[in-house]
């Protein structure tokens, strides 16, 4: 799948030389964007569909590439955890509504303060409609995007290092 990027907070020519963000470039080229209906299968051997089937086929490239820990805990009380770690670069993929943008961002500057990511990144699409285009409007209007997490974040007044990853509806 294709993608844009932007930094936040931090360079791009520094950033886009560690190890860690070129394996999260090449976990995203190998996810295939689907127009339709996309759908996987979970660790439980159910079938799940658009947002769960995308999340569980980062879950898969991101184990195929090894030394990523899933499900990483920042902090116990209350519990914020994320989706991937390693080396202190902190990856959170978001398809859930614009409102959790601000969660995760919570939970980046704790990482950052608690000294446990040196390196947010978040992963949502750039415009859920084109992305999820067989979707009921209804369900995906409000959903986290590109556009709104730049604006957002970069008129933040706490700076924490984030990739900012836009998933584009083309392979």
């Amino acid at each position: 799948m294709k993608f844009n990027k932007s930094y936040i907070f931090c360079s791009e020519k520094l950033i886009s030389q560690l190890d860690e963000v070129k394996e999260i470039f090449k976990v995203i080229s190998r996810i295939d964007w689907c127009p339709g209906e996309l759908e996987a299968v979970s660790g439980k051997n159910k079938t799940i569909y658009h947002q769960e089937a995308y999340n569980r086929l980062f879950e898969i490239e991101f184990a195929r590439i090894g030394g990523w820990d899933p499900q990483p805990v920042l902090l116990h009380d209350p519990k914020l955890k994320g989706d991937f770690i390693k080396n202190q670069v902190f990856v959170e993929i978001q398809f859930g509504n614009s409102a959790t943008l601000f969660r995760d961002y919570y939970k980046f500057h704790m990482g950052l303060v608690k000294k446990l990511l040196s390196l947010a990144v978040l992963i949502t699409p750039t415009n859920p409609s084109l992305f999820f285009p067989k979707r009921n409007k209804n369900s995906i209007g409000n959903m986290a995007n590109y556009d709104y997490a730049l604006k957002h974040f970069m008129e933040l007044t706490i700076p924490v290092p984030i990739l900012l990853i836009g998933l584009l509806p083309e392979n």
